[in-house]
């Protein structure tokens, strides 16, 4: 993959990453279509196997459909990752994060790698990790030099709430770990106007919120309120 190709997609992958299965899903082309009027860059996509995570959400074929321009960031919280790159590489993913804790994740990095390199299209690589995931425990995957860690504020296995402050920690330290010249870091979970701020602080380079914008009475407002902290 062209290495100028895959730092101009890392310069734009920036922002709050609007996450679109909080909208109404049966009408995701205009939820999608009413973002890029907002001035959305980044449309975030939560796919979910009922078995990694509870919860099924669709699949590559609407990450396809909900072509707007806009950058499609796909968040795979499936069970072997590895088997599903190359479709969402071709349906036209931008980046594709798989989680540590998912089975064959580093074959999954590779695959992501290869898929993009053969399709000609670049795709940035991304790891996500749970709160209960040690930095040490998968060192061998943060050596593959992933695109972007994307620090999750809770575990969507489980009902305990999102402790904004532990992940800010992790963020931090992740940024001091990898410096300047390391991968992009995205803050998922708990991500409302209450806690924005908070999670600004600790600046990461994309935010991902869905439910706070959708769920709000004036969804454009919301998105702006917090696309303004950015």
């Amino acid at each position: 993959m062209n290495y100028n190709a895959l730092e101009d997609l890392k310069s734009r992958s920036r922002g709050i990453s609007l996450g679109l299965f909080a909208a109404d899903l049966a009408n995701l082309q205009e939820a999608a279509n009413s973002a890029a009027s907002w001035g959305c860059d980044l449309l975030h996509f939560d796919v979910m196997d009922g078995v990694f995570v509870p919860g099924m959400t669709a699949g590559p074929g609407f990450v396809k459909a909900l072509d707007t321009g806009m950058l499609r960031d796909v968040h795979l919280m499936v069970e072997k990752p590895a088997q599903h790159a190359a479709s969402y590489v071709k349906a036209g993913a931008d980046i594709i994060t798989v989680h540590a804790e998912a089975k064959g994740a580093a074959e999954a990095i590779s695959a992501i790698r290869l898929s993009a390199a053969t399709a000609g299209h670049p795709v940035l690589a991304g790891l996500g990790i749970m709160p209960g995931t040690s930095l040490e425990k998968i060192s061998d995957l943060l050596d593959l030099k992933p695109d972007l860690i994307l620090v999750l504020s809770l575990d969507p296995r489980g009902k305990i709430p999102p402790d904004i402050t532990a992940a800010c920690d992790r963020l931090t330290e992740l940024r001091a770990m990898f410096g300047a010249s390391g991968p992009l870091l995205a803050f998922d979970g708990g991500v409302t106007l209450d806690s924005i701020a908070e999670i600004t602080a600790c600046q990461p380079d994309m935010i991902v919120s869905g439910s706070a914008v959708f769920g709000a009475g004036n969804p454009q407002a919301a998105f702006k309120a917090m696309a303004a902290t950015r």
